[in-house]
């Protein structure tokens, strides 16, 4: 069962990469509700950019998220030991920015406050080679394997500009709202909301080409028959010239049911796993330096690693 097999820190880390990843098939309409000089429509604009930001070369990405879970019901259970127990509210945050050559290479700065793991946790991490370089606030370099970080198995992954991109790409079956040609950084860029349905964390569960690491089909179909999705949207802004996402935000809202998580096998370890959370999630992702020329090299002496929390816990 996942909570019996995963710690408290690696449940979230699972759920921070899911709301990361949440995507959709919503309604597939759209609606114009602002006047634009383009003639092109809303869900065009929206399949020209996904085709630009496929062929890009090189970017340079600003990112910030912030992810909220609060207690809204308290369970029964009693928790038989005090790590098995989650706080009433918790955030989780990640701010940084990096410089990436498709496809596989990256140089990021980051910090990130985890609950349990430290606030400002400066973090510098490179990936090369199919290898992911983590140095933490010591100046350590710590090296994992790219493929056990696979999906949502990390904090790391918020980084991954892949995961926005499969966002745009999905956006185009959801609800589109064209609000024209608005200013965005002294920019005129073509300003696109995307309404995704209620069913999106069921369409995103099962559109997994590879399972997450440390997570079975069972684990997924727990999470998705414990959690109700409550809002998804994503707001875009495109330049009509080169069809490049200038920004993208993200803002969703969603309840966790812990209990439903534990009463299909329930155990000594996860008792105390019990109540609703409502989880909250926004992100900003700011593109920039499209096509321009990055060095990404490798670091010397890395430790090697399989576990990217002992990195935090240094």
């Amino acid at each position: 069962m996942l909570i019996r097999r995963l710690p408290i820190s690696s449940l979230l880390a699972v759920l921070l990469g899911l709301t990361l990843l949440l995507s959709a098939c919503g309604t597939a309409s759209s609606s114009n509700s602002g006047v634009t000089k383009s003639t092109l429509t809303a869900g065009q604009v929206l399949q020209k950019a996904v085709t630009s930001m496929q062929h890009l070369k090189t970017a340079h990405f600003d990112f910030s998220l912030t992810e909220n879970f609060q207690m809204q019901s308290q369970g029964t259970a009693t928790p038989t030991s005090q790590s098995s127990a989650m706080p009433n509210n918790l955030t989780l945050s990640m701010q940084g920015s990096s410089d990436e050559a498709f496809p596989g290479e990256a140089s990021a700065q980051i910090k990130v406050s985890v609950p349990g793991l430290g606030t400002n946790q400066q973090l510098n991490e490179i990936i090369k080679d199919g290898k992911v370089y983590i140095q933490n606030k010591q100046g350590q370099w710590y090296v994992l394997e790219q493929s056990s970080l696979t999906g949502t198995s990390s904090f790391l992954g918020a980084i991954n500009s892949d995961q926005y991109s499969r966002l745009l790409a999905l956006a185009q079956k959801a609800q589109l709202t064209d609000h024209g040609d608005q200013s965005l950084h002294g920019q005129n860029l073509r300003h696109i909301s995307v309404t995704f349905g209620k069913d999106a964390l069921k369409d995103l569960l099962n559109s997994f080409e590879q399972l997450p690491s440390g997570l079975s089909q069972s684990d997924l179909q727990q999470i998705e028959q414990a959690t109700t999705l409550q809002q998804a949207n994503l707001e875009l802004w495109i330049d009509e010239q080169s069809f490049y996402v200038h920004e993208l935000g993200l803002n969703m809202k969603m309840d966790l049911d812990l209990n439903k998580l534990v009463q299909a096998t329930p155990t000594t370890s996860s008792s105390g796993l019990s109540g609703v959370f409502a989880i909250q999630t926004n992100a900003t992702v700011d593109y920039s330096k499209f096509n321009q020329p990055v060095s990404i090299n490798a670091p010397a002496n890395a430790t090697p690693t399989d576990n990217p929390l002992t990195i935090f816990q240094q």
